[in-house]
């Protein structure tokens, strides 16, 4: 009959006890979500308390119920909660509760905080000196834990979506295109098929954005409809607001969110929603002496988060990519023709 040394039977308690803590702080993270989601009305999940304390808590929870005989040091204390915040991550993608676009921006956000809810767990376990981890004295430490558990659902209804502050932003991206004016001019009239890998926005596909299929104008005047067609029933309708023939181009952009399909964007981040909407396009061209051209393209859009300062990094490179997308096909159909 095999035996296992005490050193074994030691090492594979303590590993089934800091898989069954990865375990119950990432059902807790779910469950959480769960609740965000359910009572929408009165807790934002784009809100401070859902996206700051939840993963603290969730960190917190992960190292909190660790065994202290795991020898746990303050870096795997930062690290291991990274664990939960993965297994969270995979659970909501499976069961459709979020979307790889959503979780592409707020993974590294969420990871962090929830290393510094580990850092907490870990020095307070330190200063309370405990011989004894959780698992062996549960019903002295079930109150405070219990506590902490709470504390996001109680915050996350007080704060509702006070912490949502609007900032607008105005990006501008231009080329030199080997055409005349007139030419750049019939090329942005009306986008036929896009062809894969035309359009280059490496950064905007790589995080599911739906990638552009064509765009269609209706009369090249002012109030003329311009709509931009993207895969998955994506579109955005551009109506003319101001226009000089070969030289300026305003178009503003309404979407309307109940027309986008759950599966294309997620609702926290749907444009047109409550927390981000593309605004306005504008084309400006300019004739060089070469008889060349300098096309720009300046995208007004705007978000409406708790912590802008960080969303507003991702919208950014996104719409960035975006634009240079835009003119990169421009640029190689005006010259081909």
């Amino acid at each position: 009959m095999l035996r296992l040394h005490p050193i074994g039977i030691s090492f594979i308690t303590v590993l089934m006890k800091s898989i069954l803590a990865i375990t119950i702080a990432s059902i807790y993270g779910l469950s959480i979500r769960l609740m965000f989601g359910f009572f929408g009305d009165v807790m934002g999940i784009m809100s401070f308390t859902f996206l700051v304390l939840v993963p603290m808590v969730v960190g917190f929870l992960t190292i909190r119920l660790s065994p202290n005989r795991s020898r746990l040091t303050s870096l795997s204390a930062f690290f291991r909660p990274w664990l939960t915040s993965i297994a969270i991550l995979v659970l909501t993608m499976v069961l459709n509760m979020e979307g790889a676009i959503c979780w592409i921006m707020i993974f590294p956000l969420f990871a962090v905080l929830a290393g510094l809810g580990g850092l907490i767990a870990f020095k307070w376990k330190k200063k309370k000196e405990q011989d004894e981890d959780i698992w062996d004295n549960a019903q002295n430490n079930t109150l405070g834990v219990s506590a902490a558990l709470f504390i996001p659902l109680v915050l996350g209804a007080l704060e509702g979506e006070r912490g949502l502050q609007t900032k607008y932003y105005e990006l501008r991206k231009e080329v030199v295109i080997a055409a005349n004016a007139e030419k750049v001019w019939q090329t942005i009239a009306s986008i036929e098929t896009i062809k894969p890998k035309e359009k280059k926005t490496y950064f905007s596909n790589a995080m599911g954005f739906p990638s552009h299929i064509r765009t269609t104008l209706d009369t090249f005047a002012i109030g003329g409809k311009r709509i931009a067609y993207y895969e998955k029933g994506l579109y955005f309708e551009e109506t003319i607001t101001t226009l000089k023939k070969e030289k300026y181009l305003e178009l503003a952009i309404k979407t309307d969110p109940t027309k986008i399909p759950p599966t294309v964007l997620d609702e926290h981040i749907v444009i047109g929603g409550k927390h981000v909407d593309v605004l306005q396009d504008t084309y400006h061209l300019d004739s060089l002496p070469d008889g060349a051209t300098r096309l720009s393209l300046t995208s007004k859009f705007y978000i409406n988060t708790p912590f802008n300062w960080y969303a507003g990094i991702w919208a950014e490179y996104l719409m960035t990519d975006l634009l240079s997308g835009e003119l990169g096909m421009i640029k190689t159909r005006a010259e081909l023709h």
